[in-house]
């Protein structure tokens, strides 16, 4: 259930990036999580789904790419946003 508290949070991280970089529409989010983060991405999709509406990422997609370096538990990061 937790997947929606992060997804809210990565969501939040990008639209204030995309403010503070004149982005108009967002079409791509990835996020690092590491190894023991808990998360899972299905759910994460499936939140980022519902979240996503009415908002400039709206068309965007979450890439969600694994560390295995990072071991600590509940670690994850906006690696990078795209858009235009």
């Amino acid at each position: 259930m937790h997947e929606g508290t992060v997804c809210r949070e990565i969501l939040d991280i990008a639209l204030q990036a995309a403010k503070e970089n004149d982005i108009e529409k967002i079409y791509r989010i990835t996020m690092v999580k590491g190894m023991n983060s808990c998360i899972h991405d299905e759910e994460l999709q499936f939140y980022f789904e519902v979240i996503k509406k009415g908002t400039i990422a709206q068309d965007a997609v979450l890439v969600v790419e694994c560390d295995e370096t990072i071991t600590e538990y509940h670690s994850e990061y906006v690696k990078n946003i795209e858009g235009e």
